[in-house]
């Protein structure tokens, strides 16, 4: 099934658009909806949608603004705009940021909407529509079942597609970043559709599977006396792949004699192991026997906390050591490869926005450096990477800005004290024996910020804490951090983390 997020703060849209053709019978499901860009921005990782239909004027962040942060942040995600404006500026900015489709919303019916998706399907290796008969397709009630939609199996399945006595799932996972992503994938796609095609495998029942974003599914149905030719061709396919793309990796899954096991196969066999490649170089096949142990060992969260204070503070040196020591220790406990990669370019995403470098500068480090992480086939490569990024990191602190002196740490390790109290700058130049509009200037020539910026970013800090790791209510938290006025609070919590304080306790 092709995953579908709908984007519009328009409600009677976002539900036209889900009654106006049968998804599931087309191939699709739905997987989630948002009202505008930056809350579909939040929640794409989740969600893993490989098609987004998109309003281009919303509020917050417009389609426009989206649809290129979706195509710098997440190439292989397929985009159609929908708009009241036919302005060609519009079409032009949207079709720069590789826009699929931009469909007028006056002339939007059920065929322009299926020509749109399918011309979005086109473009993702390995996934197909389904029909418009009437009739779903074998593929996609099995998808549904694997997938756990479907939670009896369908016994028709069974006389109609599985003749032989035995099953297997063959996936091909070619989630890894190259100079040109999109053609990598279609043309490991068609070598793949190539060896099927070929002796003795073109004899075998098939059925191709569309499950997972950047991974490719044979389901094989065959008699134990074809199984050898079978696991022979399969190893000489994966070794045509690799020639194609040196991080593609292969799995196969265990016998079955029953359709019912399928499920649990491909949960265990074949998604536990899909990330094996990263941590063992030199191996691009697996034959899962289902006995596989999990070697994977319970990693501690990150302490953001501790992380922020320190590049608060500017001590950079000690902020990269911290991430470095915990990178390790989620490489060597095998993290899940996707929040391994995302995690650590969310922490180096934040330490740039402190290094003070300037928009242009910091996009440019920011490009350089998640791109030498996503192409990090290997945990060995990944690990070095990472390593020589927080080296240069902590290079670029001592560019970034003049260097603090004794003064200003004295006064932030005050303000860290007494944050609680109704802290104002006359306190502080007078602890201090200041002139007080010298110390707003001198504080802000060194932290690059204002003193009630500094001040409510330390605040609003401490109250994230709080809300993770305690249950008071709201308005206790804003007095515990020194908000007088409950409605100030969320106020400046919002501007600095972009969410009201329950939202941000729901996703913590």
């Amino acid at each position: 099934m092709i995953k579908v997020l709908i984007v519009d703060d328009e409600y009677i849209m976002r539900q036209g658009l889900k009654y106006m053709i049968n998804w599931e019978q087309e191939g699709f499901e739905i997987v989630g909806e948002a009202t505008n860009g930056a809350e579909a921005l939040q929640c794409i990782e989740a969600l893993a949608p490989q098609i987004i239909i998109c309003d281009i004027v919303m509020p917050q962040l417009d389609g426009v603004d989206f649809s290129e942060a979706v195509h710098r942040m997440y190439p292989r995600i397929q985009t159609i705009i929908l708009s009241g404006y036919d302005k060609y500026e519009y079409v032009r900015h949207t079709l720069i940021n590789g826009v699929v489709d931009y469909i007028l919303k006056p002339t939007l019916n059920p065929e322009e909407l299926r020509r749109a998706l399918q011309k979005a399907v086109d473009r993702i290796p390995g996934a197909r529509m389904g029909s418009t008969s009437g009739e779903m397709h074998y593929e996609h009630l099995l998808e549904r079942y694997l997938l756990g939609h479907d939670s009896e199996w369908n016994r028709e399945l069974d006389t109609k597609c599985f003749p032989a006595s035995y099953l297997r799932i063959f996936a091909v996972t070619a989630d890894r970043e190259t100079d040109n992503d999109r053609n990598i994938n279609e043309v490991l796609y068609q070598k793949l559709q190539r060896e099927v095609a070929g002796e003795p495998l073109d004899s075998l029942q098939k059925m191709w599977l569309s499950l997972k974003d950047g991974m490719f599914c044979i389901l094989w149905n065959y008699e134990l006396s074809e199984e050898k030719g079978m696991l022979e061709a399969l190893e000489k396919t994966m070794a045509q792949l690799q020639l194609l793309c040196p991080g593609v990796f292969g799995i196969l899954s265990r016998r079955m004699d029953r359709a019912e096991e399928l499920r649990n196969a491909y949960r265990q066999d074949i998604l536990k192991n899909s990330e094996k490649a990263f941590y063992y170089r030199g191996r691009s096949f697996l034959i899962s026997t289902g006995q596989e142990e999990d070697e994977t060992v319970q990693i501690e969260k990150f302490d953001f906390f501790k992380y922020n204070h320190m590049l608060n503070n500017r001590q950079y040196k000690e902020a990269a050591t911290l991430l470095g020591a915990y990178n390790r220790r989620a490489v060597e406990g095998q993290m899940d490869v996707y929040r391994l990669k995302n995690q650590i370019k969310n922490m180096i995403y934040h330490f740039l926005d402190f290094l003070q470098l300037g928009d242009e500068k910091q996009e440019e480090y920011r490009k350089k450096y998640f791109r030498s992480v996503n192409r990090a086939l290997y945990a060995e490569e990944y690990a070095e990477c990472v390593d020589d990024i927080l080296q240069e990191l902590e290079k670029l602190s001592g560019q970034g800005g003049q260097q603090t002196d004794e003064r200003i740490d004295r006064m932030l390790a005050y303000i860290e004290k007494n944050y609680k109290e109704d802290l104002k700058l006359e306190d502080l130049a007078s602890e201090f024996s200041f002139n007080y509009h010298y110390l707003s200037a001198y504080f802000s020539q060194q932290m690059q910020e204002g003193f009630s910026d500094y001040l409510n970013r330390v605040r609003i800090n401490k109250a994230c804490k709080l809300l993770q790791e305690s249950s008071l209510p709201i308005s206790q938290i804003s007095s515990e951090v020194g908000y007088g006025e409950h409605s100030y609070f969320c106020r400046v919590f919002k501007k600095i983390t972009g969410e009201t304080p329950s939202v941000w306790r729901r996703n913590a």
